[in-house]
């Protein structure tokens, strides 16, 4: 295994901290820029309802566009994935779930970010809001599960996440598309 020697941080903001890292490997090391963000991870929820599934138009800054992703967010200090998961459902669809399950963790570029974002599974829903930090009211779109594919083909910008939550109901969890 590659050894790291040596990491300091080369710049901090708000959300991230880019870390310079010296990794020894068998006959050389390496410089590399790792971005850390500034918290727990975060939680990806995919609620069923109805034999549905919840999902959510959102403004998205770093591609100025709104895109289609699931109800999701960063684990506050001293918060677990599902108390995360149930929050963050409450926040952006206005449900809270009895049944939150973990199904998988997510890395989005694991070469250089090391940002996990675990998959939680939600059933059985029931209305609840909470007030969350987006900066205006999300669009809620419910999708019956076997019109999915189609949703998702006709959608211009997704959040990659997506994708791999729902391959991971479709392959592991049996849910019929």
């Amino acid at each position: 295994m590659p050894k790291i020697l040596k990491q300091k941080s080369i710049f901090k903001s708000k959300l991230f901290d880019i870390k310079q890292t010296d990794i020894q490997f068998d006959n050389k090391i390496l410089k590399y820029e790792i971005i850390s963000g500034t918290g727990n991870g975060a939680v990806l929820v995919v609620p069923i309802i109805d034999d549905s599934v919840i999902f959510i138009k959102e403004y998205a800054a770093a591609v100025d566009n709104y895109m289609i992703t699931l109800p999701k967010g960063k684990i506050d200090l001293n918060e677990s994935m599902h108390e995360a998961a149930n929050r963050e459902l409450q926040e952006e669809v206005g449900y809270k779930s009895n049944d939150i399950k973990y199904l998988d963790k997510l890395y989005l570029a694991p070469g250089y970010i090391d940002h996990v974002t675990y998959i939680m599974l939600a059933k059985n829903l029931t209305p609840s809001i909470l007030e969350g930090d987006e900066p205006e009211d999300l669009e809620v779109i419910i999708v019956p599960i076997t019109e999915i594919n189609t949703f998702l083909s006709k959608s211009e910008i997704i959040d990659s996440r997506v994708y791999a939550a729902i391959n991971y109901l479709y392959n592991y969890e049996q849910v019929q598309f």
